[in-house]
């Protein structure tokens, strides 16, 4: 009887450290899982940062680059009436100058 003690009580403490390491292993397991997931969660949200940044960056070109266009049209067109003005004086003078002529 004694013998048989002694073997079920190895076999029980083998049993126990087999299963509590199995267990300790899976544990290890999750963790390490776990972890890669927090991980790959962080790059995502970092490309999505990043998304966003070059996004608003691409957004703040194209308005600056609107801008400038829309002040050339307004100086093209400031030029456009000053070179009228000035030709319709031209004319006015022209007018002016054949009607003194003329008498």
């Amino acid at each position: 009887m004694n013998k048989f003690t002694k073997t079920m009580l190895a076999s029980s403490a083998a049993l126990l450290i087999a299963i509590s390491t199995n267990s300790y292993s899976e544990s290890m397991s999750e963790r390490m899982e776990e972890a890669a997931e927090n991980k790959a969660d962080r790059l995502e949200d970092r490309a999505d940062q990043v998304r966003d940044a070059n996004e608003d960056a691409r957004e703040g070109l194209e308005d600056a680059g609107e801008n400038k266009a829309d002040k050339m049209e307004d100086q093209a067109d400031q030029l456009r009436e000053s070179a009228e003005d000035k030709a319709d004086r031209m004319e006015d003078h022209a007018d002016e100058i054949r009607d003194a002529t003329d008498d």
